[in-house]
């Protein structure tokens, strides 16, 4: 069965209604002028790849599932007789986000300001894996919407504040059991074009969360409720080339170097099981950890025409994991293929697929990810 990797490698995405299609190119020349402010700050954060890298969860994606699957992993480990090393997994993602943003002074201004509505759907498959006699799989589904408030002093600076909800349902097929997630989180965004090569994108995000478990046993059900509090952060470094720059790059291409970090930080909150148990976070401990960092590298084509594909390339390297013990895997390597297809002046659709491979063989990520933005 094709699984499905979440690699939303959207770059080269520019979100400006009247410049979708120039990702290399400067904005339109007004009727009387240059461009609103609002328009050259989307087709600058656009052109840089700082604005699709902010659309993204590519990365947090990435990041949650590994650490879920490893959450699971390490409760199977817990068990009496179960193996406490040499697992594997397998997964595949379906995900399909939306996203709107809206100029809010879309004439002459000395600042820009914006509001950026989105939804993120995400469909998850772990397919049955077995260590000895241990086996493991499930599957997840997950939705949250989301706005932000966007501002930009100039056209190099866009900064975000945001609210999310949402909700994520686990199947664990291999017990029977399930897993009721619903979170809120805030999020804040900063992105900045250093030069006419490369720029950055700096990402805080703060979760309260609250779990739900209930695992059937032979003669009763396990039920639990627990409260968590999660921090992400995140920093890429994007660059962009062209032909003038390389001549050795094809005519209407860029290359487009990505060199970033990932970390994640979760405090579980202790409670008491339906047993009268004692629960507080995998393994017995109160916190969790993961991170990672990585470098890529794609081409895209920026030329004439309404369909602009790319093709990329990199590795991943685990620097943190609270359960590295439990599968042989801290590096893998990246690939991925995508296009991004202009509908109208203001309506962009991106379709990829990637993937992630461990070195070792023991783990490996697959996703499709087919979005639409809409820019008013």
């Amino acid at each position: 069965m094709l699984k499905l990797i979440a690699t939303c490698a959207l770059g080269a995405v520019t979100l400006c209604p009247a410049t979708a299609a120039q990702a290399d190119g400067a904005p339109p020349m007004g009727a009387g002028g240059p461009p609103p402010l609002s328009i050259q700050v989307l087709a600058n954060m656009g052109k840089s790849g700082l604005l699709g890298l902010m659309a993204s969860n590519e990365r947090y994606g990435t990041v949650q599932s590994r650490v879920g699957v490893g959450r699971a992993m390490s409760a199977l480990a817990d068990l009496p007789g179960s193996p406490t090393s040499g697992y594997s997994d397998d997964l595949g993602d379906l995900i399909m986000p939306l996203g709107a943003t809206v100029r809010l002074n879309a004439g002459p201004s000395e600042t820009a300001s914006y509001l950026r509505f989105s939804t993120d759907n995400r469909w998850t498959d772990a397919a049955r894996t077995r260590n000895g006699g241990t086996e493991l799989e499930t599957d997840s589904e997950e939705h949250g919407v989301s706005v932000q408030y966007l501002y930009a002093p100039s056209r190099d600076l866009l900064m975000g504040l945001g609210v999310e909800v949402s909700r994520n349902e686990i199947d664990l097929r291999h017990n029977g059991g399930s897993i009721e997630n619903d979170t809120l989180s805030l999020r804040a965004d900063v992105l900045k074009v250093v030069n006419d090569h490369w720029g950055l994108a700096m990402r805080a995000q703060w979760f309260d969360e609250t779990s739900d478990t209930s695992i059937p046993l032979p003669m009763a059900t396990l039920t639990s409720e627990q409260d968590l509090q999660r921090l992400y952060l995140q920093f890429d470094a994007v660059g962009t080339y062209t032909k003038a720059d390389i001549p050795a790059l094809p005519a209407d291409w860029i290359l487009r170097p990505n060199i970033g970090a990932a970390w994640q930080k979760v405090w579980f909150d202790e409670t008491t099981d339906s047993f009268g148990g004692t629960v507080t976070g995998p393994g017995g401990d109160s916190t969790e950890t993961y991170g990672s960092v990585y470098a890529k590298a794609s081409l895209h084509h920026v030329g004439p025409g309404n369909i602009h594909p790319y093709v990329g390339l990199g590795v991943d390297l685990e620097f943190a994991n609270s359960y590295e013990n439990l599968v042989d895997e801290a590096a893998y390597l990246n690939s991925f293929i995508g296009a991004t297809a202009t509908l109208s002046r203001s309506a962009m659709l991106h379709a990829v697929y990637g993937r992630y491979d461990g070195f070792n063989g023991h783990r490996t990520k697959e996703t499709l990810v087919v979005g639409l933005d809409i820019t008013f």
